[in-house]
């Protein structure tokens, strides 16, 4: 994938949403979670998203999260609020895909391990 073209108006949404969350203190500490990257990629331009470490980034086993957020036309401030408070929730979270890590991890998480990932 790569990534989709500047200014637009989801890259003014996932750069307020990486302003609040790619900080320290972690925001997701309480939820044993690390953002790893918030992007727009070319492929759906309209959508914000997330990917989180569950747990925290320095821990084995773990899962990373991918989880899409469509773009409105509500302000990118508001949208930015309603994606950070949509992450900030205990898990499993809801339309959070597995992208990676390990099976075991997933499961006690409450996340379905995904096909693609099957080896």
């Amino acid at each position: 994938m790569t990534l989709a073209e500047r200014p637009s108006l989801a890259w003014d949404v996932a750069d307020l949403v990486a302003q609040q969350l790619l900080v320290v203190p972690n925001p997701l500490a309480a939820w044993n979670s690390d953002t790893f990257w918030v992007s727009v990629w070319d492929s759906d331009p309209g959508q914000v998203l997330v990917s989180l470490h569950v747990p925290r980034e320095s821990a084995d086993p773990f899962i990373q999260l991918k989880i899409g957020f469509a773009v409105t036309e509500e302000s990118p401030k508001l949208q930015a609020e309603r994606i950070v408070a949509a992450v900030r929730r205990p898990h499993p979270l809801n339309g959070a895909v597995v992208c990676a890590g390990y099976r075991e991890c997933a499961e006690a998480f409450g996340y379905t391990w995904p096909s693609s990932l099957e080896e």
